[in-house]
């Protein structure tokens, strides 16, 4: 596959006069290159006994650590670290995971599924390869089971983050061409996230210190549900102008060193959706706060680096499957 970089960033046009985003589109490529070093070298560490994720500390750090070089692979064309990648998705240890993801239907539920559902995604768009499809398919199917038993709290964060995993579970039905998933995440986000606002960003996202933002990915899920006006409108009372969504410049936790990089998903998404110059902004802020610190996504393996890269690096990727449009 060929190096993509300078040609997706031919289709996204800048805001005229934004020389802001004009750098990061310009350097876009070398920041990428700079997350995936500590990102293989926790892949490829032997830290638990799992098949196959047994890296980066823990079963889903390691899957959003695949998750990450395969995406890089996808849009530079680089294929330094694609070793790696084979080395770990092997056929036998795959359907030895597989076992054990039935075996234990609680185990990483939903944070570490809905992340396999991701990798599993651009896995097959990258290498035109399904050796993921039985395991994917034995997440989706538990997401489902789990959302029946379990209303989805559009509140919830860290690893329960509803959010999330709806996120990753329609964007799968999506991609696999399920209608039944896509009607099941549609009809959970209509009865249960279509609430006014606004939402409460200081409570959900910094009183609770943790990685996974609230907000921006409560309404990037909406924005997949609703049409473009009438999902400004909502947005409008979700999150009102006078809500800032401002980035975190010191971490009250280890955890909330991630939380910059997540809220930046979805910020571009709700500048793609409305074309509201705030959450461009916001993106960039949200993304520069943390990456421009280093130590922050490069410190310490056992707290920072085996996973906030890969947070750094999907908040990189929505930018390139979600490239902007003229408005």
């Amino acid at each position: 596959m060929a190096a993509v970089f300078g040609v997706l960033a031919s289709f996204m046009p800048a805001v005229a006069g934004d020389d802001e985003l004009a750098r990061f589109l310009d350097k876009r490529a070398a920041y990428a290159a700079a997350l995936t070093e500590p990102i293989a070298a926790c892949v490829a560490r032997d830290d638990t006994d799992h098949p196959v994720f047994r890296g980066c500390i823990d079963w889903h750090s390691s899957v959003h650590g695949v998750w990450a070089l395969t995406a890089y692979r996808g849009v530079s064309g680089d294929t330094r670290h694609e070793s790696i990648i084979h080395a770990r998705l092997t056929a036998d240890a795959l359907a030895r995971e597989l076992a054990d993801l039935r075996a234990r239907p609680d185990f990483e539920m939903p944070y570490g599924r809905a992340w396999f559902l991701r990798l599993a995604i651009d896995y097959e768009r990258v290498f035109g390869d399904r050796r993921l499809s039985a395991l994917a398919r034995e997440a989706a199917q538990s997401l489902i089971a789990y959302y029946t038993r379990v209303d989805p709290d559009p509140l919830s964060t860290a690893y329960d983050s509803a959010s999330w995993a709806l996120i990753n579970l329609h964007e799968f039905g999506v991609a696999t061409k399920d209608a039944r998933i896509v009607a099941f995440v549609e009809g959970k986000v209509r009865s249960h996230f279509l609430g006014d606002g606004p939402c409460p960003l200081q409570s959900v996202e910094i009183e609770t210190r943790e990685f996974m933002a609230v907000c921006t990915n409560w309404a990037w899920l909406v924005s997949k549900m609703l049409p473009r006006e009438a999902f400004r409108t909502w947005l409008a009372k979700f999150l009102p102008e006078e809500l800032a969504v401002e980035p975190i410049r010191s971490e009250a936790s280890v955890h909330q060193a991630g939380l910059n990089f997540s809220r930046a998903w979805g910020l571009w998404h709700l500048y793609r959706a409305t074309g509201e110059r705030r959450f461009l902004s916001a993106y960039l802020a949200h993304f520069h706060a943390t990456f421009d610190r280093p130590e922050v996504w490069k410190g310490d393996y056992d707290t920072l680096s085996h996973w906030v890269a890969q947070f750094g690096m999907r908040a990189l990727m929505v930018s390139f499957e979600a490239p902007l449009s003229r408005q």
